[in-house]
């Protein structure tokens, strides 16, 4: 998948605005603070507590994810069992990664590994690390899935490969799939036929012995040697390192491995390379319900947050835009306003235009966010910008989330730890005031100024201009993807967006953000 990157220049934060023009608006006066930092952890409300809106309503109390929030959200329109789906995001791993250090994956973010317990059809095949790292894995608090590389090319030997693969694994408890690896070069000589009655042997005869069994490969070997009819009877995972922000893979699939060049973003894996996968299917909870196989899709929902169905347009505003005619924007096919509340520690560094825009877009009709410009460069400073921010938005109703817009130039020679430890205090001090809080910068910056770990526990607003699409491979709600754009009512250039999820009615389910 993709994910993490840098700083605009100091050119585009004079020019537009502390990214607040990336959000909005333009720099402004510089500041500084200290506090404690809250030690709130956005994992702590357990993922049942968010299946209904009553307990959903209790998470203005508590510390939340706001991804549990948007699954629930996504699955209750998909599905009748909203539990079925949620994004994770995982590695898989061999001997060919050494000693793993699993406390650290676990601490890197990492919610599932798929381990490899070995290949081709003798029991002396078993993958020398496999009952290590199924060990490691599970003691730190990992959920595992396990792999068979497949050098079979006769039924026969799928046959034999299966039984070989049962009896290593019978033992074990697993709460992703056992996945049949289908990709060796031998296999790529057969015709679709031979390949699908392979695929068809090994998955059979490990869900007859109780498996919940999966199909892996590359996208183009999934489409062109196995046959449709037999990947619907099973679980896909595909394999497809592209910058496009989902696989080359048009079937149903409940897993996608994004790259195998991962290992500088977990850490506690020294080896040789890594890969990285996102699941989009709750496979701990489906396993455990005994759900059928095969009868579980993936939701109607893009890969990736921001990769396909535009669902509203927007545009992000400060005092840089000055009075705007609000009826002429909405008029104008405006859906959304993301507005700046303010920059900086202090309640007097409020927009000025704060009130003015979200009374005006409020009386048009337009749904609203905010965001707050910061200048923090600890963590302490960050909890007073928090602070500030809170109390300038009191008695507002939001529609979209909350952000704060960390991008400034006075925080580039700060460490990818610092920047992370920054964001990270602000906005978990905001989540625990019962809002729907994110991150925002440009896709540079949150490709390679901050620890991908954060990016699981708070929502994401990329800017990235000039492109098709964002070069971020991580999950984002919103693509901010021009500063120069124009819209009635408004006098010379203002920031124009791209909203990707539903985010009103995640607000009012949730009972988040004032509702």
């Amino acid at each position: 998948m993709k994910r993490y990157y840098r700083f605009l220049s100091a050119f585009l934060s004079m020019m537009i605005a502390g990214s607040a023009v990336c959000t909005s608006a333009y720099a402004e006066d510089t500041s500084s603070v200290n506090d404690s930092i809250l030690s709130l952890k956005s994992k702590d409300l357990a993922q049942n507590s968010l299946n209904s809106a009553s307990a959903l309503s209790d998470a203005k109390e508590i510390a939340f994810d706001v991804f549990d929030i948007y699954d629930a959200h996504v699955a209750s329109e998909n599905n009748d069992d909203p539990d079925i789906y949620k994004k994770s995001w995982g590695i898989d791993v061999s001997q060919w990664q050494g000693d793993i250090n699993w406390p650290l994956v676990k601490a890197s973010g990492v919610d599932f590994a798929i381990i490899r317990s070995g290949y081709g059809n003798e029991i002396s095949q078993e993958d020398p690390k496999f009952r290590q790292n199924m060990a490691g894995a599970q003691d730190a608090g990992i959920q595992c899935g396990t792999y068979w590389y497949s050098y079979a090319l006769t039924v026969e030997e799928a046959y034999q490969e299966a039984e070989v693969c049962y009896e290593i694994i019978k033992d074990y408890d697993f709460t992703y799939p056992v996945y049949f690896d289908i990709e060796d070069p031998s296999q790529m000589q057969l015709t679709t036929a031979q390949v699908s009655a392979i695929v068809d042997a090994f998955c059979t005869r490990l869900k007859e012995k109780g498996c919940y069994v999966g199909v892996y490969s590359c996208a183009s070997f999934l489409t062109s040697k196995i046959y449709d009819s037999v990947l619907e009877k099973y679980d896909v995972w595909v394999a497809h390192y592209t910058d496009a922000d989902k696989p080359d893979f048009s079937g149903d699939y409940g897993m996608w491995q994004y790259t195998s060049s991962g290992v500088d973003q977990v850490d506690g894996i020294y080896g040789n390379g890594l890969d990285l996968n996102h699941c989009y299917i709750n496979y701990p909870y489906v396993i455990a319900g005994d759900i059928g196989q095969g009868t579980v899709k993936p939701p109607n929902m893009p890969p990736v947050d921001g990769d396909t169905d535009i669902t509203a347009k927007g545009i992000a505003v400060s005092s840089w835009q000055g009075n705007i005619n609000w009826s002429e924007a909405a008029d104008d096919g405006i859906d959304f306003a993301m507005i700046r509340s303010g920059y900086g520690q202090y309640e007097s560094q409020k927009d000025i235009y704060f009130d003015q825009n979200y009374s005006g877009a409020k009386a048009a009709g337009l749904d609203v966010g905010t965001y707050w410009y910061s200048y923090a460069r600890t963590p302490d400073e960050a909890v007073k910008e928090a602070e500030a921010f809170c109390k300038t938005i009191e008695g507002c109703q939001f529609e979209y989330p909350l952000y704060m817009d960390i991008e400034d130039v006075t925080t580039s020679e700060l460490s990818n730890a610092e920047i992370t430890a920054i964001a990270d205090a602000f906005c978990s001090y905001v989540e625990s005031k019962g809002y729907y809080i994110g991150i925002m910068s440009s896709a540079d910056a949150l490709n390679n100024r901050f620890d991908s770990s954060i990016f699981q526990k708070y929502a994401v607003w990329v800017s990235h201009y000039g492109v098709s699409s964002p070069d971020y491979p991580g999950f984002y709600g919103m693509w901010q993807y021009s500063i120069t754009g124009t819209v009635k009512g408004i006098l010379g250039m203002v920031a124009c967006d791209y909203c990707y999820d539903n985010y009103p009615e995640i607000m009012k389910s949730a009972h988040l953000n004032g509702f």
